[in-house]
C-alpha cells in the first residue's frame, strides 16, 4: 500500500503491528525484536509511545492528536514526525495498515450480497450492476458483508471501495451462514434492500422497474422476487413448490405468467433466496439462532406470510445464478446445521416439523436423525435458548481463559451460541464497562430483543462449581 506525501493521508487508517516484531523495554534502550530472525530495531520515546498505540484500532489522527498535546510547540514537525516513522515501519514490514471503512451514504436502494471467500462472483456481480445498470447508478448503493473478513481474498474485496464510489465493504464474524443476509438490511442506509448471493447476474433494465415498482407502490410490505433464469438464458423458474427433495424444501416450477416480462405482478408460495427485495422498514429478519447454511426457502416466505403479506413474482425481476462450484464450496455445510435451522425456523414459525424429519430419516437414515432431533429439542428446552444471542467478554490476549471458557460453554450445551466479544483494551473495569455498552449497540442495531452476556472471569470462577455467573437480561426495546 502506497500513499502520498499529505500528512492528513493516514488520518483514518489504524496501525497495526507485526505479530513477529516485540518491544524489548531496559533501563539501556528500548527496542522492537524480530521473533523469527535476529534484526532489531532501536527506539526512542517518542517511538516506543507511538508503537504503543499500534493496536489495529487506534486511528493515525489520534495518535498525532496524543502527540501533539504532549509536544504543543511543534505540532507540524511532530505530525510529520509520525508520519515519515509509520512510513518508515510499514515499508519494512514493521506495521501494517487497517484499511478504513468508507463512509456511508444514503440510496434509494440498497444491492448487497453475503460473501464467504468468493471474490470472482462478488467481483462479476458487482461490475455487472455497474456495467449494465447504468441508468440508476446515482439510485444505488453496493455492500458486500463479508463473513471471512480475515481471509485470503478479505483485503481485495475492502480495496474495491477505493475504485466504485457506491461500493462499501463490511466485515462480520459474529456467525457464518445464512442468517448473514440479514445483517444487510441492518447496515443498509437506504429505503429499500435487494439482496443477492455472491455469484447472481441480475438482467438489464431489471433494477430500474423495481425501484419503479416500490416507488410505485408506497405501502408495499410484501416480499419481492423474480424468475430465476437458466444457464440456457430462455428458460426460467417462476417460484418453488411446497415439497421435500434431496435435503432443500422446495422444488423449481414455472408459472406461464411469469413468462411474459412485461406481465402482471402476480403471488406465489415461494422462491429461491438467491434474490429478494423489500423495503428496509418491511424486512422480518431471521431468527438470530440459525447458524450454518440453507433453511431459507419457505422459513422466510411463511414468516411473511403469517404476517398478513404475500410473497410476489415481479416479471421483469429475472436474475442468472452461478449453481456450479467445481472447486467445492470452501465453508462447512453440514446435516447437523440443516437440521438445526429447520427445527429452529418450525418452532418460531408453529409449524409441524414431522415431515422435514420423515425426509431427512429417507435422506441419511433414522439413526443419524434422531441422533441431530434430539440434541437439537434439547437445545430447545433449554433455558439459554430464550436469548436471541450469548456474548462472552475477553481479551485477546487470554488465550487460555478462552480456551476453559469454551470447555465449560461445551459442557453447558451452549458452545456453538456463543459470539466472542474481543474486549476493548484499558483498565479492567473501564474496559468491562466499555464492551458492555458495544455489546448493546451491536445488538440493538441487529434487533435482538434479548441478550446473555457473560464475563470471562465470572464464568472461569463458576463453571468448576458446576453453575453460572452471568448478567441479568438486558431489554434492548
Amino acid at each position: 500500500m502506497r500513499f502520498n506525501n499529505d500528512l492528513h493521508t493516514l488520518d483514518n487508517y489504524k496501525p497495526k503491528p507485526n505479530k513477529d516484531w516485540q518491544l524489548h523495554s531496559s533501563d539501556e534502550q528500548d527496542k522492537l525484536v524480530s521473533q523469527s530472525h535476529e534484526d532489531s530495531y532501536l527506539l526512542n520515546p517518542m517511538a516506543v509511545f507511538i508503537w504503543t498505540f499500534c493496536d489495529g484500532k487506534t486511528e493515525v489522527r489520534a495518535i498525532r492528536a496524543a502527540l501533539q498535546e504532549i509536544f504543543v510547540e511543534n505540532k507540524e514537525e511532530v505530525a510529520k514526525d509520525l508520519f515519515d516513522l509509520l512510513i518508515l515501519w510499514q515499508e519494512n514490514e514493521l506495521i501494517e495498515f487497517e484499511i478504513p471503512l468508507k463512509k456511508r451514504q444514503h440510496h434509494k436502494l440498497c444491492i448487497g450480497m453475503a460473501t464467504y471467500d468468493d471474490f470472482d462472483g462478488v467481483y462479476f456481480s458487482v461490475q455487472a450492476i455497474r456495467s449494465y445498470h447504468p441508468e440508476v447508478a446515482e439510485e444505488i448503493g453496493i455492500m458486500v458483508i463479508d463473513n471471512n473478513p480475515y481471509g485470503a481474498i478479505a483485503q481485495e474485496l475492502q480495496k474495491l471501495e477505493t475504485s466504485i464510489p457506491n461500493y462499501y465493504y463490511v466485515p462480520y464474524t459474529e456467525q457464518t451462514g445464512t442468517m448473514v443476509k440479514h445483517i444487510l438490511f441492518c447496515e443498509a442506509d437506504a429505503d429499500y434492500v435487494l439482496c443477492i448471493d455472491s455469484h447472481v447476474l441480475i438482467m438489464p433494465g431489471a433494477i430500474r422497474k423495481l425501484i419503479d415498482f416500490l416507488d410505485d407502490n408506497p405501502n408495499c410490505s410484501d416480499l419481492l422476487q423474480g424468475p430465476l433464469v437458466k444457464d440456457d438464458l430462455s428458460s426460467l423458474f417462476t417460484h418453488m413448490n411446497l415439497e421435500w427433495n434431496g435435503a432443500m424444501y422446495g422444488t423449481w416450477a414455472t408459472d406461464a405468467r411469469g413468462k411474459n416480462i412485461d406481465g402482471d405482478v402476480f403471488e406465489i408460495a415461494m422462491q429461491g433466496m438467491g434474490l429478494f427485495a423489500c423495503r428496509k422498514e418491511a424486512w422480518l429478519g431471521f431468527n438470530p439462532r440459525f447458524r450454518g447454511f440453507v433453511c431459507e426457502e419457505g422459513y422466510m416466505h411463511e414468516k411473511f406470510r403469517q404476517q398478513g403479506r404475500r410473497t410476489l413474482c415481479l416479471p421483469f425481476l429475472r436474475w442468472l445464478h452461478r449453481f456450479q462450484r467445481p472447486l467445492k464450496t470452501p465453508y462447512k455445510n453440514t446435516w447437523e446445521d440443516r437440521i438445526y435451522n429447520f427445527l429452529v425456523g418450525y418452532d418460531e414459525l408453529g409449524l409441524d416439523s414431522a415431515p422435514m424429519v420423515k425426509h431427512f430419516i429417507e435422506q441419511i437414515g433414522k439413526e443419524q436423525t434422531e441422533k441431530i432431533v434430539r440434541q437439537v429439542k434439547k437445545e430447545l428446552e433449554s433455558p439459554f435458548y430464550f436469548f436471541d444471542a450469548i456474548y462472552c467478554i475477553n481479551l485477546d490476549s487470554q488465550t487460555e481463559r478462552w480456551d476453559k471458557m469454551q470447555a465449560g460453554f461445551q459442557k453447558l450445551g451452549i458452545l456453538q451460541r456463543v459470539r466472542r466479544f474481543s474486549a476493548i483494551e484499558t483498565n479492567p473495569e473501564a474496559g468491562y464497562t466499555l464492551s458492555h455498552r458495544h455489546i448493546i449497540e451491536r445488538a440493538k442495531r441487529q434487533g435482538l430483543k434479548n441478550v446473555l452476556v457473560i464475563e470471562d472471569e465470572a464464568i472461569h470462577r463458576t463453571i468448576e462449581k458446576s453453575s453460572i455467573g452471568y448478567d441479568a437480561p438486558m431489554p434492548l426495546s
